[in-house]
């Protein structure tokens, strides 16, 4: 029974391909041609506290040969990365820098290796490889150098698995199907995420398509979120209190210790 769930993801991508190849072919009748289709196994993800990470589903089928890359890229806000330093015998935070829109969740999987597929200058352009994200500072705290906050930036999301160092792999079951898989750790923030194919033929793209994804939480999590969110003054000192309440709490059970 466990094989269940698998199956039906695939039998749902497979009745999605469908409707995307009929609605394909009546577009080339009308004189359009795309010759790249893809669909998810599933489009919308609910978390809640017992969340463990998952995985999805992406297939896709193409009438040319060619190259397939496909990118997913997560919620984007600025981000401060900090820097310690030993002052009078305790580390404090003493340099930072910003940096703007930064993806939450950053993946990239290809068919052969990138350098392969097209040249440095269009991998650097579209972003692909984590390597190749452009973060840019919106502000500075240290004479220090960028680049070493954005390699500790890097060094924090590939060890929660956010980011990977290495793409992912486009497997093509036959010449003209292919699949990948794309993991979401537990820690994966929620929000809006765009997955992206492209179709890569003598180094140039041939033909793109995206697909939208939604992380939401859900259950307790959810209502909890959903009420910071819609009285915040509230919410704080309700947090407030509780954290009072919890460190009286253990302050009595340690003197009675």
């Amino acid at each position: 029974m466990r094989r269940w769930p698998r199956y039906l993801a695939w039998a749902i991508v497979a009745a999605a391909l469908a409707v995307e190849a009929g609605t394909h072919a009546a577009a080339q009748e009308e004189g359009s041609d795309e010759p790249l289709l893809i669909a998810l196994s599933t489009q919308r993800i609910e978390i809640d506290s017992n969340f463990a990470g998952t995985s999805i589903l992406l297939f896709g089928a193409t009438d040319v040969v060619g190259d397939v890359v496909v990118s997913v890229r997560g919620p984007e806000e600025p981000v401060v990365v900090r820097r310690k330093r030993q002052s009078a015998g305790v580390w404090i935070n003493q340099e930072a820098i910003a940096f703007r829109n930064v993806p939450g969740y950053y993946f990239v999987a290809a068919s052969r290796p990138l350098e392969e597929i097209a040249p440095a200058e269009f991998l650097d352009r579209k972003q692909l490889g984590s390597q190749r994200l452009l973060l840019e500072a919106i502000w500075f705290d240290t004479s220090g150098d960028a680049n070493e906050f954005r390699a500790a930036l890097h060094r924090d999301r590939e060890r929660d698995s956010l980011y990977r160092s290495e793409p992912g792999t486009v497997e093509f079951i036959d010449e003209r199907l292919f699949r990948t898989t794309i993991d979401l750790p537990a820690h994966v923030p929620t929000g809006d995420y765009v997955v992206e194919a492209m179709l890569m033929v003598g180094g140039e793209v041939l033909s793109t398509r995206t697909e939208a994804l939604s992380i939401e939480k859900a259950g307790f999590s959810a209502d909890i979120s959903t009420f910071a969110r819609a009285d915040e003054a509230l919410y704080g000192v309700i947090a407030i209190a509780l954290a009072l309440v919890a460190g009286w709490l253990g302050s009595f059970a340690f003197r009675k210790g």
